[in-house]
């Protein structure tokens, strides 16, 4: 299974997601799940890995990353379901191989915007109105975006709050795991992947963020007893 997660912020964006492929008996926690299309558009992949990444070597080729993120959306669905109309003819699309898609990127006038799609439904976008999206795995992530995400939250901390959902979610699901691949850009600055070094940074602070949390439920002082209730 996979968490890949989409989040706008005040001063561009970020695609973060898991690492771990699984079946039933095994796993690989090295698995990427979120390439650069362009510059400044991004994609993430939900699904049957292999079938994925040979689905993305068949379709960034033909692809104009100039027109804007909502024209790559279209783009996108109308290969895709040529793609999947090819591959698996005989089979109608509610019962072909799961693939889910998220694309994020800018418009031509200069917003940034984020989509997903399924091949269940011949790749229908499916614009994101909330400023995240989450695909996948996505209960725990989103019940914590909705709680802490706000629209003017800055890059930097909007990857450590997608660090925060991937470990979270790890702790709750096998499904999720591996070493979180998270990468930001802007309208202005390139697609890069944050290094393995700040992401061990960002694991970190989201423990800290987590035990900090458990904390409010035990404020006993362990050399002197209970607290004194705070007002």
């Amino acid at each position: 299974m996979t968490l890949v997660i989409g989040l706008k912020t005040k001063d561009g964006v970020v695609i973060a997601s898991d690492s771990r492929a699984s079946s039933e008996i095994t796993s690989n926690d090295n698995v990427q799940k979120i390439f650069k299309l362009g510059d400044h558009s991004a994609i993430g992949i939900s699904g049957d890995g292999r079938l994925a990444m040979y689905f993305l070597d068949q379709i960034k080729p033909n692809l104009n990353h100039g027109t804007g993120i909502s024209d790559l959306a279209e783009q996108v669905r109308k290969i895709g379901k040529e793609k999947f109309n090819d591959f698996f003819e005989h089979l109608t699309p509610d019962k072909r191989p799961q693939l889910s898609l998220l694309l994020i990127g800018y418009t031509l006038d200069h917003k940034a915007e984020m989509y997903t799609l399924c091949s269940t439904d011949n790749f229908v976008p499916r614009k994101g109105v909330t400023g995240f999206e989450c695909m996948g795995i996505p209960y725990f992530a989103e019940y914590l975006l909705n709680r802490l995400y706000e629209p003017d939250i800055k890059t930097e901390y909007g990857a450590e709050m997608c660090v925060l959902c991937l470990q979270e979610t790890s702790s709750q699901h096998r499904g999720v795991g591996g070493e979180p691949h998270v990468a930001t850009f802007s309208e202005t600055k390139s697609f890069q992947e944050i290094s393995s070094s700040e992401i061990e940074k960002m694991k970190k602070r989201a423990e800290q963020f987590q035990i900090n949390q458990k904390n409010r439920f035990y404020p006993e002082d362990p050399n002197s007893g209970v607290l004194s209730p705070t007002i």
